[in-house]
This record gives C-alpha cells, structure tokens and sequence, in this order.
C-alpha cells in the first residue's frame, strides 16, 4: 500500500509519502533434496543434500526471527510560514518628485512640437496647391486643346466596323487625358451594334487642407502621482523539518532534520538505527546555531555513538566589533576486540590583545593480539602555540610519545620527546630545537 498527500495553505506547506507491505518466507522453511550430479565434461561430482532447510542452514532464523515480515516506511517534509517579513528600503519618492518637477515642462515642449509641426504642414501644403492651380491657368491660357484621333476601320475576316475615336488631352500635360471618345463597333448581318461612349476623366487639383480641431488640443496624458512605495516586503524565512522512519521486523531507522529561524538560526539533525545485529545500532546528532546578538557567534556540537566507535566535536566561532574568537575540540573512542584507542584534539584563538592560536593533540592506544603473540600501548602527546604582532612573531612546539609491548613475545619498549620554538622581530630572530630519543628491544639492545 502507497499514500502520498501534500498540502498548501497560509500557515504551512506539507508533503507526505507512506508505503507499506507484508511479505510471508513459509517457503523457506520447506526441506529440498538434491542428489548427486555429474558436472557435464569433467569428473566432478556435487555431493547430494537431503532435508536440507534454508531458513534453518543458512543462519535465516537468527537474522530474521520470523518468516512473517512488514515494513512501513514514512516520509514527511514541512515548511512552516512565518508571519515577520523583511523590508527593503527603495527610494522610489525621489523618482516621483523628479517627474513631478519635470512634467510641466515636459507638457509645454510637447505643445510647441505640435504646433509646429502643424504649421509646418499646412504653410508646405498650400504653397504646393497655389504652385500647381498656377501652373494649370498658365499653361491652359497659352496652350491650346490637343486632341488625337484615330480614323475607321473594318476588321478583316469577321468585317466588324470600327468607328473613329480620339483622345482629349490637358493643356499643360502631355501625358494626362482630359476626355476619350471610345469607338463604335458594327456587325454587318447580325443587327447588331455597340454605340460610342464619352469618358471625360476628373481633373488634376489639389483640395483644400482642413486640420481637425481636436489635433489642436492633442497633450500627454495627466500624471498622477501614486502613493509613495518606499519599501519591499519580503517574507521572514519559515521553519523546514524533514522525518524519515521505515520498521521492520529486522532494523528499525529514524531521521529527523530541521532548520528553525526564531530569535537565533538552529539546524538539527539526529539520526538512530536499531537492529537484531548490535554493532549495526547507531545514533548520530548534530546541532548549529547561529546567534546574531551583539555580532555573529556560530556554535556546532556532532555527537556519534555505537558499540565500537564513539565520538563528539564542539566548534564555536564569534565575530565582533572589537575581537575574533575560535574554539574546536574533538574526541573519539574505538572499542574494537583488538585496539583500544581514545584521540583528543583542542584548538583555540582569539585576538583580544594580541593574536594568539593555541592547539593540544592527545592520542592514547592499547593493541592486543593473542593470535598474533603481540601487544602494543603508548601515547603521544602534541602542543602548539603561536603569537604574532606586527612588531614580533613567536611560535613553539612540542611532542612526547611513547610505546610498550610484545612482538612475538619478545618484549620491547621506546620513547621520543622534541622542543622547538622560534621568536622573530624586527631586530633579532632566535631558534632552538630539542630532540632526544630512547628505545629497548629484550635480546637485542
């Protein structure tokens, strides 16, 4: 079975997906036989198996427990809305107050455009109709009529009779008709006859120019000024969380995660197993949260437990006006059936009157092997300090280590220790070093 779901309203956004099953391994528990075969084309023969039980041989039963198994697995996302919203100052008054400012000035440069655009068209138009009216009564007073005519004739074969026709044209054109007398056409047997006809075509002259009154009042449009934005809202960052679980009758798994902005930012995240299989069982958190009072300080802390390992790490980092502050540690433990091992580190800085970083490394292990006839047990121990201002620089530095055992039962034993350090200034710069040694093997040195 399946179910998946998602919602959106004001207060939230949800999406949920579960899935479900039975599975039934009766099967497993019934006894096969398998006689001998001969593999083809060799010697080889498998040996037969009689009652043979799955569930039972291959180690089923103590892994499963049941042959009756479920799982359920459910996943679920949601995003809380948060109500606050940050606003963005935009300085939108000032683009308003300018085109106020502007506009008048605006709408009379636009007017005289119009006009004279207007004027322009109209002075260009009637010089043009005043030229061409002119040039018509001239010519038409010193020119006279011309006309062009074409006589009669007879259309061979069918003897249509075509009669005369001429052409008018205008005294001050040679190209441009006045009148065309068209032909009359006879068809000698038939009575019938299609007369002549007069086409007297409208003479070249320019009409009178009239401007529509409401292209005198033509403006740009009011301006309005709206209420003044200033600022954009946006939405205050929700709250996410995120869990996870599936069951069934061999491992049980859960993760929770979320992102939570209240007064301060929180991420967390925990995460657990539980299974049949103990060294398989775990759990694994982590939180980091980053408070914004008084500057900026960033703090995360990771734990991980399990039978074999253990281990855990805190951080911290601040910012402000007048300093810088760093803090890490880190620890671990292994429990193995061989080893034992514990690590330790610490780092530390700060500038608060002088820039200062600080680091300790401690690591302790224990080795036991029977079968190998060997063991082994020390420690080494590592520091680090570091100084620096503009006028001088200083660092030192030191390790210890030791180690004791058997290897193959023949007892041995050893131990290191150094010292350096260095401090330079503007006039001096001063070294040392320090190294000694020691070590022991039974029989030999």
């Amino acid at each position: 079975n399946q179910n998946f779901s998602a919602i959106n309203n004001e207060n939230s956004i949800e999406a949920h997906v579960s899935i479900n099953g039975d599975a039934n391994l009766d099967f497993l528990n019934i006894p096969i036989t398998i006689p001998e075969m001969n593999l083809t084309y060799t010697t080889l023969t498998t040996p037969s198996l009689k009652d043979f039980s799955i569930w039972e041989e291959t180690g089923l039963k103590e892994f499963l427990k049941t042959t009756k198994q479920s799982f359920d697995l459910n996943v679920k996302i949601q995003y809380k809305k948060n109500k606050d919203k940050h606003s963005i100052a935009v300085p939108l008054g000032i683009f308003y107050k300018f085109i106020s400012q502007n506009v008048n000035s605006l709408d009379s440069y636009f007017e005289n455009v119009r006009d004279n655009a207007l004027d322009f068209l109209t002075t260009s138009y009637n010089k043009v109709k005043i030229t061409l009216d002119k040039y018509k009564a001239e010519k038409s007073l010193n020119t006279l009529p011309r006309s062009f005519q074409n006589p009669g004739y007879i259309i061979p074969v069918v003897n249509i009779e075509v009669s005369p026709f001429s052409v008018e044209m205008l005294p001050f054109s040679h190209v441009i008709p006045k009148a065309i007398n068209t032909p009359s056409f006879t068809f000698p047997g038939y009575d019938f006859y299609v007369p002549s006809y007069t086409l007297v075509l409208p003479s070249l002259e320019l009409p009178e120019l009239r401007i529509p009154r409401n292209l005198l009042k033509l403006s740009l449009p009011d301006f309005k000024e709206l209420s003044a934005v200033n600022n954009i809202f946006i939405p205050a960052m929700g709250n996410i969380t995120y869990d996870f679980s599936f069951k069934s009758s061999v491992i049980t798994l859960n993760t929770n995660a979320g992102l939570y902005n209240q007064s301060d930012i929180v991420a967390h995240f925990l995460s657990s197993s539980s299974f049949v299989i103990d060294a398989l069982q775990y759990k694994l958190e982590g939180t980091s949260r980053l408070t914004r009072k008084r500057g900026l300080k960033l703090a995360t802390a990771l734990s991980l437990s399990n039978e074999f390992v253990e281990g855990s790490h805190n951080s911290t980092i601040s910012f402000t006006k007048k300093n810088m502050e760093a803090s890490a540690s880190t620890s671990a433990k292994v429990h193995i059936p061989v080893l034992r091992m514990n690590f330790k580190q610490e780092l530390n800085g700060n500038t608060k009157s002088k820039p200062t970083v600080s680091s300790s490394i401690e690591l302790k292990y224990d080795f036991n092997s029977p079968k190998l006839f060997s063991t082994a047990k020390g420690a080494i121990d590592h520091k680090l300090s570091l100084e620096s201002l503009t006028s001088y620089f200083s660092i030192e530095s030191s390790t210890e280590g030791d180690i004791k055992g058997l290897f193959l039962s023949r007892e041995y034993s050893g131990a290191i220790a150094s010292e350096a350090s260095t401090y330079v200034n503007s006039k001096a710069t001063r070294s040392s070093v320090k190294l000694q040694g020691s070590s022991k093997v039974d029989g030999i040195w």
